[in-house]
């Protein structure tokens, strides 16, 4: 379907573009996957609008080298290309074939992904089995992907001349061609459902898409068409697969509860409707946000949102080029329990078979409780609200000891301060360190305002009382890294009329601890204790399977896939 420029326009006005600063390149070319199309998409349009422009680039370009494979699926995908297409006949074979990718790996993705694969393939044999005799045709794997394609011969008012938009996941297609089957890989279990607008952005690429492929060094060039491409098809549908649950699911509409499997007439109605509108706010937004998202921005080094502080955090210089990194306290602290556990669940994020424990949930319940109450400055006191009957998560057993934690926060509740004002519960902060080119990521229980200073709340809960306020810091470096942003000014307010907060709730009372983000000797043991995890973290490479001393891998989400967690765990009886 060819669009006029009119029609891609979509909602609002066009906005030429002009590169950023920070950023050179001539903007013909903008590759629009689904993803950001959704309407839920988080993150920052102008990053958005920027990354799409794929000839558009940093000036100063950015490593993108990892020492590990950090795209999960990546084996998993290579893996099922080489059975599916015949070229190997076993996963065993398979894997002898992806060598290259399967030895950036650690060997508990390694493992991962071959039972995926494996589980994938099954429950594709199970679908395709479910078909005979029924009037959907069985379907194979389609060599190249599918790209929708609009080639326009001048420049258009975005300064663009190639819009080409793709999918992920994969793809098959029936031997007469008419029907065309999308099967979108999730870690965990099969979705049931998916946002409309995004199953007809699928559905469209699909339908309207010429099989073609991108050059693999050369992501800044228009992908290579087909010479002779098929006919468009007469139906498409839309899966889901779970690789931990083993079972592809067609999808449905989150909204009308409507399958995912459409006509070439309602695939062209959904495409006018949902996909053409989006698209327009895709290319043509200029707002920013600051978020996660920054470290793969090309226009980061010269963003006027993303607070820059140099040395903010102890990072040796590097050794090597090496892809922007984001940080977090959570990454820290499971860097320093084991590389490969950091590796695996904060990096690649693979599927937990670990259950919660009763203070995890106990401590997210209280919480959660607690967000709500405190999102507004104008809200009454907790002590004027009464407790909840019951929290969701826990069991009658559990709920007494998180009432009686509710109930003692009472005693120290900031809305209870009449010079607090502007609650921000959960509140993210961001900081890019431009000496370590390292974007680091803080999020904040809560973050209030008093008397033009800023306090950074944090709220623990525990069975026990606390230990020594000096050891407060190593015990929670989440409150040292509070201190050295509030030290730096990234929250804004005057630093001398700022501290950061750790209140600790129990059963049975209450304590309140107060850090100063202006007295030097604070300052300083923030600084080392969190050094204590940022240089370790900054200068691995290999993320192997050493735990640190007294680390208990029972408890481990990777443990499902980790030979050296399974012994430990087993010679701990």
């Amino acid at each position: 379907m060819m669009l006029s420029p009119s029609r891609l326009q979509g909602v609002g006005t066009v906005q030429p573009w002009d590169n950023p600063p920070g950023t050179v390149g001539v903007g013909r070319l903008a590759r629009i996957p689904v993803r950001h199309l959704r309407d839920e998409e988080p993150g920052c349009p102008m990053n958005r609008a920027l990354s799409v422009r794929r000839d558009v680039f940093a000036a100063e370009r950015v490593s993108s080298k990892t020492p590990r494979e950090e795209f999960p699926f990546a084996l998993v995908q290579e893996l099922l290309d080489q059975l599916e297409s015949g070229a190997a006949q076993s996963i065993e074979e398979a894997m002898e074939r992806c060598s290259r990718t399967r030895s950036r790996c650690l060997p508990q993705h390694v493992t991962w992904s071959a039972a995926a694969a494996e589980r994938y393939l099954d429950a594709r044999r199970r679908d395709q089995e479910s078909r005979d005799g029924a009037d959907v045709p069985r379907t194979f794997r389609a060599p190249d992907a599918w790209i929708a394609f609009r080639t326009l011969e001048e420049p258009d008012e975005r300064g663009i001349t190639d819009y080409e938009r793709t999918v992920w996941g994969r793809q098959y297609v029936s031997d007469d061609a008419t029907l065309r089957e999308l099967v979108i890989p999730a870690k965990g279990g099969a979705k049931e459902r998916l946002p409309l607008p995004e199953l007809a952005a699928v559905a469209s690429v699909l339908y309207y898409g010429t099989p073609a492929r991108i050059p693999s060094f050369e992501h800044h060039s228009p992908a290579l068409r087909h010479p002779a491409p098929p006919p468009r098809p007469e139906r498409v549908r839309v899966y889901s697969a779970g690789l931990t649950e083993g079972r592809v699911r067609l999808l449905r509409t989150t909204e009308t509860d409507v399958f995912a499997d459409w006509t070439a007439e309602e695939i062209m109605d959904l495409h006018e409707q949902h996909v053409v509108p989006r698209l327009g706010r895709v290319l043509d937004s200029r707002e920013r946000i600051a978020g996660a998202h920054c470290a793969g921005c090309k226009a980061l080094p010269e963003c006027s949102v993303v607070p820059r502080v140099p040395a903010l955090l102890v990072f040796p210089p590097p050794t090597r080029p090496r892809k922007r990194r984001t940080v977090s306290v959570s990454d820290l602290r499971a860097h320093h329990d084991c590389p490969a556990r950091y590796h695996l669940t904060r990096v690649l994020k693979l599927p937990s078979s670990v259950q919660e424990n009763e203070a995890v949930r106990r401590g997210r319940a209280v919480d959660r409780w607690l967000n709500v109450r405190h999102a507004s400055a104008d809200a009454p006191p907790c002590r004027e609200v009464p407790l909840p009957a019951d929290l969701p998560g826990l069991t009658d057993d559990e709920l007494a000891p998180a009432l009686g934690m509710l109930r003692a926060h009472r005693a120290r509740c900031p809305l209870d301060n009449p010079a607090a004002t502007r609650f921000r519960p959960q509140h993210r902060v961001m900081a890019h360190d431009p000496q370590s080119d390292v974007m680091v990521i803080a999020s904040c229980d809560l973050v209030y305002e008093e008397r033009g200073g800023v306090v950074v709340r944090e709220t623990k809960t525990s069975a026990f009382p606390p230990g020594g306020r000096s050891v407060l810091l190593e015990k929670h470096p989440q409150l040292a890294l509070s201190v050295l942003l509030l030290e730096a000014g990234v929250l804004g307010g005057d630093s001398r009329r700022s501290r950061v907060e750790l209140e600790i709730l129990r059963p049975d009372g209450v304590s309140l601890e107060e850090f100063d983000p202006g007295d030097e000797g604070t300052v300083e043991h923030a600084r080392t204790v969190l050094a204590s995890y940022t240089v370790p973290w900054s200068v691995e490479t290999r993320y192997d399977a050493v735990p640190r001393p007294g680390y208990d891998c029972t408890g481990c989400e990777a443990l499902s896939w980790c030979a050296t967690g399974k012994e430990r765990a087993t010679a701990a009886g």
